[in-house]
């Protein structure tokens, strides 16, 4: 099944008055992106040898959009910026995560490469990385630096969630039971199979893996309420990184799947600041840090430095075919 991540996922008609169209806009981008950023960044170098058999770099036309498919044998990446190629190649999930020059998130390419034999897709970044050294004559170092981010970690009295099996019902017809759902996408990437589903009647979305299954809904007042049928600690730190927006780092150590249900405050935006009168946001009442500390879980600053990925060079045009 391939993986679809468009820049516009669609449109959402029933949005509430309390919520502006840009936040809308923000809480649609973030849900597509807790998708594919399930766990903090892993910057590590692949070690030397695994390569694309057969690879083909070019400069993208204009007025496609932008895709990114990993099918069972190839990728295809469609109007792709390189940013996003070196983000993907080193499985890097925030911008604060790694220095890259501006100009690569202009910079875009359509990009197919075949695995070698016994390749699977879960080794796509280490054969990014070989294509961008290749092809762009990528250097790279890694410097331990702080960043101003949260490490979720387990409570001094231990988790108050309760552990569930995982199932996996990525086959369910969801349309006979909840919430009506629209504008379904199905994406196969690095982690497997993702399921998500629009929820039309409120401004929400049901997010499906092989093992998880939750739905995120921002309610009439701006509170994000997750309701969490099965879901790994990663997705949860992803989601906290929208919601605070700040990196968060899942440090608790618990591997299952987990039931609970929570609501968080507002998400932080440094562009949506206000409604679409230009008031304030009214307080919601609610803290996203009293919300984990409930769970038994709590968000603490950073202390120690994280590995942060450095770009010493990168050539703007790729050695040709």
């Amino acid at each position: 099944m391939p993986v679809q991540f468009t820049e516009a996922a669609g449109a959402v008609n029933c949005l509430r008055a309390a919520v502006s169209e840009v936040e809308m806009l923000l809480f649609r981008c973030g849900l597509i992106a807790v998708a594919t950023l399930m766990s903090g960044a892993t910057i590590t170098a692949q070690s030397p040898g695994l390569a694309f058999e057969v690879v083909s770099v070019r400069p993208a036309a204009g007025g496609t959009p932008q895709a990114q498919r990993v099918l069972p044998t190839r990728i295809e990446f469609v109007n792709t910026p390189l940013r996003t190629v070196l983000m993907k190649a080193f499985r890097i999930t925030d911008v604060a995560e790694a220095v890259i020059p501006p100009w690569t998130l202009q910079a875009r390419f359509d990009i197919q490469g075949v695995y070698p034999a016994g390749a699977t897709a879960t080794q796509v970044p280490e054969m990014l990385q070989a294509l961008l050294k290749e092809r762009f004559g990528l250097a790279t170092r890694t410097e331990l630096r702080r960043l101003d981010a949260y490490e979720l970690v387990v409570a001094k009295d231990g988790p108050r969630v309760q552990e569930v099996a995982a199932v996996n019902e990525l086959a369910k017809d969801f349309s006979k039971s909840g919430p009506r759902v629209s504008n379904e996408s199905a994406s196969e990437g690095f982690e497997g199979v993702v399921r998500q589903m629009l929820l039309p009647d409120e401004i929400g979305m049901r997010t499906v893996t092989g093992r998880s299954l939750y739905e995120l809904r921002t309610l009439a007042n701006g509170v994000q309420r997750i309701d969490a049928i099965r879901i790994a600690l990663p997705e949860f730190a992803a989601i906290l990184r929208l919601n605070l927006n700040r990196p968060v780092f899942d440090r608790t150590g618990l591997k299952g799947v987990y039931q609970f249900r929570t609501e968080l405050d507002r998400m932080t935006s440094p562009i949506v600041t206000t409604d679409r009168n230009g008031n304030p946001f009214d307080p919601t009442g609610v803290s996203t840090f009293r919300a984990v500390e409930a769970l038994g879980l709590k968000l603490q600053p950073l202390v120690a430095p994280v590995p942060v990925l450095v770009v010493d060079a990168l050539n703007r045009t790729p050695t040709e075919n």
